[in-house]
């Protein structure tokens, strides 16, 4: 008898966002105006424009993504209940046109969480991919690596990809830990705009949870030196 022990799945968490038609009728507007032009800077720390999650007429997505950070904890058997969620940073990312450059690889710095709202989309939106920069199971360097011409690998399945799209549905947040590499790729000519809020979350325990070991103290329990 042959048997496959799956090992360590990684989980990328999607749901739908109740608020979302009531919300991106009141604030598609100014959200545009929000973004941090990623063609004039690196990134939205550089512009400035970070702190979406600080904006009085945005709170309403911000209090539903408790809930699904929630159920992100809850699919692996996590107490939430004993957990306190902290954004530190949110901003707006936007595709006008088809001139816009994807997304280079990346992770996010000094979160634990980051996640990507779905606030305008279409068909013909780029892609989410996930990548890992190693996959475990390729014994033989570079056995998974493909090319045009020839090839050892037959058929893509979830031991020998290194990198998973995920299509960008209006109306959902993407939730995942905010060390996995990930970037957008560009699979059709784009038609109309695809505008998103990204952000990051530390989780650390509820200040009367003091007494776990696991995870860290709440920022009210810390001292700035």
């Amino acid at each position: 008898m042959n048997k496959i022990h799956e090992l360590f799945p990684l989980i990328i968490y999607q749901g739908d966002v109740q608020c979302h038609e009531e919300f991106k009728k009141n604030n598609l507007e100014s959200l545009r105006n929000y973004w941090f032009n990623g063609y004039e800077n690196e990134s939205p720390e550089y512009s400035g424009k970070i702190f979406v999650h600080l904006k009085d007429e945005y709170k309403s997505f911000f209090k539903e993504l408790r809930n699904h950070v929630d159920n992100y904890f809850e699919n692996l058997n996590v107490d939430y209940t004993k957990l306190s969620y902290h954004n530190i940073k949110s901003w707006v990312g936007c595709h006008f046109n088809d001139d816009a450059p994807p997304l280079r690889p990346h992770i996010h710095n000094e979160s634990n969480l980051s996640y990507v709202y779905y606030l305008k989309t279409d068909e013909t939106s780029d892609r989410l991919c996930i990548v890992q920069d190693k996959n475990k199971n390729e014994c033989v360097g570079g056995i998974f690596e493909t090319s045009l011409q020839k090839n050892l690998i037959t058929n893509y399945n979830k031991y020998n990809c290194n990198y998973y799209t995920i299509t960008p549905k209006e109306g959902t947040v993407i939730i995942f830990p905010s060390n996995t590499g990930h970037f957008t790729q560009k699979f059709a000519e784009r038609k109309g705009e695809r505008i998103v809020i990204p952000g990051d979350i530390r989780v650390t325990l509820k200040e009367e949870h003091f007494n776990h070991h696991q995870s860290s103290t709440h920022p009210s329990q810390w001292l700035e030196l």
